[in-house]
């Protein structure tokens, strides 16, 4: 029963969390549904991946697949069933346009997920930095943000020697389609330097 409740609602090599198979087994005391949730994973119908979250498994050549620390934090930071309300951080920003090509051994997140300013957690021993969004993630503001996010960190001079980082700022604006008007909705709530970095590199003023 447990087992085909979530297979219908998360499907296989989902993060799968506590709460979610609460939700899942409404009815069931919290002892039974924990008795349930042990026997599934004796019997190899469910894995526990790390403290709270878990996942239906399927069969590969080299044995049982295995989701990644990345996917957990992304479904419950980042984005889940198409509703962003999170974005990577600084470290994921700056290897995505070109800034660093230093693969970032931490996952910075800033998320509407989060209460504190800054926090430190581990998943699976992963270090991760959850930072609270200046301001409400949506799927229609997310592009805006980031943009913002990485002219309040860019260094300038660098962004003027190297077209690869410029490049890349034009392709994400046609790729995102972001406007003006989006990014005048996200700017308040940045320090002001992002909007002035913004302004000096001539982009503001190539969007519609």
């Amino acid at each position: 029963m447990l087992i085909n409740r979530l297979k219908k609602r998360f499907g296989y090599d989902y993060p799968i969390f506590t709460t979610d198979i609460f939700d899942c087994m409404k009815g069931y005391s919290y002892q039974r549904i924990y008795q349930m949730i042990n026997e599934a994973i004796k019997s190899g119908f469910l894995v526990r991946f790390d403290e709270g979250v878990y996942y239906l498994p399927t069969e590969t050549e080299f044995g049982k697949s295995i989701i990644t620390v990345n996917d957990v934090v992304n479904r419950k930071y980042i984005m889940d069933k198409g509703k962003v309300f999170g974005i990577y951080g600084r470290y994921v920003i700056d290897l995505n346009f070109l800034v660093s090509y230093q693969v970032p051994n931490v996952i910075e997140v800033i998320t509407n997920n989060e209460s504190r300013k800054v926090r430190e957690i581990e998943i699976r021993g992963r270090k991760v930095v959850l930072r609270k969004s200046r301001l409400p993630i949506t799927n229609e503001n997310e592009g805006a943000y980031t943009l913002m996010e990485l002219f309040n960190n860019l260094n300038m001079k660098q962004y003027e020697e190297e077209k690869q980082i410029r490049d890349s700022v034009k392709e994400y604006i046609k790729e995102k389609k972001i406007t003006r008007s989006e990014i005048m909705s996200v700017a308040n709530a940045f320090p002001a330097k992002a909007m002035k970095n913004l302004a000096i590199s001539g982009v503001l003023y190539e969007l519609a």
